[in-house]
């Protein structure tokens, strides 16, 4: 081999960072971070990254993604606010989402107020859309509207909230205040998108996508993505359980029980008791067929969690630290802040599964919406027949 073919292999190889330097340069965050999973696949973080490239893919000839990543610099706001009785995190995404969606559409800052089980940035993180609550100086004379549709028993007053955002100039009626402050669990981003006086807007923000089409099922992965990035807390306890998941089958069971010793304040659901044998029992006789299977259990109950990783002692896994509900819980507890970082690692990680077990409850709902295919390998627990479902979405 003669020194000047080896020079021009020494020449050749030497372009290849620069060549890979430009190329995860050329269209800005997304495709780098595509790149960096080829070293490290199984990290929550890289697979959320892959997430997004796949969300940006699906959305960047449809949606106007520039005006949904847009958080307005308007001295006006729409806050999200939790700092008492919200409900649990599905509760709370179904919220947050219908917040900024309106913020959006009156041109308003979006800020995130959760305090309550303790502060949200333990848990998640802004990522594409600076929701960061800066309080106003209280020197400043500003002119607030409270909107708190959380009590139940407020009937006609959330009837009147829905009716307004769905067929009123909302924009005009909320023109004189300065921050909006909405407490809710409600899905208000659909009657807003579909709102007559918002018609303008919100061709602008949905670009190719047919009005018909805009709701909180088709949005709410992509959503959630460009609000949140999860805490360093919960990245450490979703890759505990990635890391030991290469290469395996993941199945996933969410065991919503209720009311039961592990959460005494919660409320009772008398149905679901045999959740736990009737999710044991499918997995045995439907799913169990490959010897490469993991399961993974959470639930609010520490004896569902028991009975499952007894039956499947080389075989299931959890995520440590208290179970907790994030709106009913012992305010005396010392671990309140560690059980709210279990809660999201928990729901992180059921958004990486093939195949997804579901008792009825928001929070698995809304996992199930973030994975790949959220449509496949999707089965419930009906109460009525003590049985599990294939649920179609």
């Amino acid at each position: 081999m003669s020194w000047r073919f080896i020079l021009m292999i020494i020449i050749s190889i030497s372009w290849i960072p620069i060549l890979i330097f430009f190329v995860t340069n050329i269209n800005s965050k997304l495709i780098s971070q595509v790149q960096i999973t080829i070293s490290k696949p199984w990290t929550l973080v890289t697979r959320n990254n892959v997430r997004l490239s796949r969300l940006y893919k699906k959305y960047n000839l449809l949606l106007n993604l520039t005006a949904f990543k847009t958080n307005h610099l308007s001295n006006k706001t729409i806050i999200y606010s939790c700092t008492s009785f919200c409900g649990g995190w599905g509760d709370r995404l179904r919220g947050i989402t219908s917040a900024y969606i309106l913020a959006l559409l009156t041109d308003r800052h979006f800020m995130i107020d959760m305090n309550y089980p303790c502060d949200i940035l333990k848990v998640v993180e802004p990522n594409f859309v600076n929701w960061t609550y800066v309080k106003h100086n209280k020197s400043k004379n500003r002119t607030r509207l409270y909107i708190n549709t959380m009590p139940s028993w407020q009937k006609a007053y959330r009837n009147n909230i829905s009716n307004m955002i769905k067929s009123n100039d909302f924009v005009k009626v909320w023109s004189s205040y300065d921050d909006i402050i909405i407490s809710a669990n409600s899905d208000y981003m659909t009657p807003a998108l579909h709102n007559i006086y918002m018609l303008n807007k919100t061709q602008q923000l949905l670009g190719q996508i047919p009005i018909s089409q805009a709701t909180t099922q088709i949005f709410v992965a992509f959503l959630f993505e460009l609000l949140f990035k999860p805490s360093i807390a919960v990245r450490n306890r979703v890759d505990s359980i990635l890391i030991n998941s290469r290469h395996r089958h993941l199945i996933c069971l969410h065991i919503r029980i209720g009311k039961n010793p592990t959460n005494p304040l919660d409320v009772a659901f008398t149905a679901r008791e045999n959740t736990t044998k009737s999710m044991i029992d499918f997995v045995d006789n439907y799913l169990l067929n490959k010897s490469s299977s993991l399961i993974f259990v959470t639930s609010d109950s520490s004896q569902a969690v028991s009975d499952i990783l007894r039956h499947y002692p080389n075989s299931s896994m959890s995520i440590v630290g208290p179970i907790l509900h994030i709106d009913r819980f012992d305010r005396r507890s010392p671990t309140i802040c560690d059980g709210f970082v279990k809660v999201i690692a928990d729901f992180y990680l059921l958004g990486e599964c093939q195949t997804l077990l579901l008792s009825t409850s928001g929070f698995s709902s809304w996992a199930n919406l973030r994975r790949e295919n959220p449509n496949e390998e999707l089965y419930h627990y009906n109460e009525k027949l003590g049985k599990i479902k294939k649920l179609i979405t």
